[in-house]
């Protein structure tokens, strides 16, 4: 074990009645918080959980967002969501400062632990014919159980329309963060590609009747390595510290995007059709049959090619972000983005949303 690591824990434990610490190992998948699958033993009795130290950046009231949706999904509705262990003090997390002069202090939040395989990540996910399906019904679901609710808090993000406008300027500020880089080579050949992409998109997608479309509670990173299995079904939803109050669409899009935009060296971009139509299809057929929210509407369909674009757009300007704010590795990095950028060259040189629209018309 590493010391400090486990003295912070046991430390952590203190606020909690989940007993002595026996075991723990860290999550080596998230880019974002820092997370530990940890054992606690109390009356004899081994418990497994999963403790998140959130990022230095994270809000108290996003935070509260977050935990009144995964409260709510717990309480009223059947996903597969860990429900967050209470604090002594009867609190969904704790705020500890590491000494007199952090001024900001570390957020932690214990969650329940979900059973089933983490078989994949947000890179190079290829599910199943059966887990595309279970998918979809669990997005539909979600976003069916949170229609009526009324959150706690508020995330800072802007929504994606107003940050397709900061995605834009921030490309032209890269330049002079430049790391010389083979990231910052590539992505200054691709300035002119992405900025002209942003342009085209901000101005279909501001279109007035964009205002008609749904606004709700969506979970924002919705990709299978969000997501536990247990042979073909859903049996773990989770990491809700990205949703937010937005276009319904964009939740939809951006599953889309993660899900079936290849990988793979020869059509690395490119979206695979044949699983995105059966998942779209589900999640229309799901809704059809309930009754608290609709099937995506005619308006949303009509959109749906460019908000898919949107969300290629939204996760490359997290690689951008993360990138200049941290010492990552370039080579790493360029992989993402170059994902972004081939995505972009194929959405647009081979006339796709055009194709697009008549699948989802």
């Amino acid at each position: 074990m590493n010391q400090n690591t486990n003295l912070e824990l046991h430390n952590i434990l203190q606020h909690y009645d989940l007993g002595d610490l026996l075991d723990f190992q860290k999550d080596l998948r998230g880019f974002v918080n820092t997370s530990f699958t940890i054992e606690t033993i109390k009356d004899g009795k081994i418990n497994k959980s999963f403790l998140r130290r959130y990022k230095s950046s994270i809000r108290e009231e996003e935070l509260l967002f977050e935990h009144s949706v995964v409260n709510h999904l717990v309480e009223f509705h059947s996903l597969p969501v860990a429900c967050i262990y209470k604090t002594r003090q009867g609190k969904s997390y704790i705020h500890l400062y590491q000494s007199d002069a952090d001024q900001n202090g570390v957020f932690y939040a214990i969650f329940d632990f979900l059973q089933g395989e983490d078989r994949y990540t947000w890179v190079d996910p290829e599910c199943n014919d059966d887990e595309v399906i279970s998918s979809a019904q669990t997005l539909a679901k979600f976003h069916d159980a949170v229609s009526d609710l009324i959150p706690q808090g508020k995330r800072s993000e802007p929504k994606i329309f107003e940050l397709l406008t900061q995605i834009k300027n921030f490309l032209y500020e890269c330049p002079r963060q430049n790391k010389h880089t083979i990231f910052d080579n590539y992505l200054l050949e691709n300035i002119p590609l992405l900025v002209d992409n942003v342009e085209k998109t901000l101005a279909i997608l501001s279109q007035p009747e964009i205002d008609q479309m749904m606004q709700c509670i969506i979970h924002c990173d919705f990709h299978p390595g969000n997501l536990k299995f247990s042979g073909g079904e859903v049996s773990g939803l989770f990491d809700f510290d990205w949703s937010k109050i937005d276009f319904r669409l964009f939740d939809v899009a951006l599953a889309l995007w993660y899900f079936f935009a290849s990988w793979k060296s020869h059509n690395d971009g490119a979206l695979r059709l044949k699983p995105l139509i059966l998942f779209y299809e589900t999640y229309q057929n799901w809704l059809t049959q309930c009754h608290s929210i609709p099937p995506l509407t005619a308006i949303e369909r009509r959109y749906l090619p460019w908000m898919i674009n949107a969300s290629n757009l939204y996760v490359m300007n997290w690689t951008l972000l993360d990138y200049y704010s941290k010492d990552v590795d370039p080579q790493e990095y360029l992989r993402f983005l170059r994902h972004s950028v081939n995505f972009t060259r194929w959405f647009e040189n081979t006339n796709q949303a055009d194709q697009l629209s008549r699948i989802f018309e």
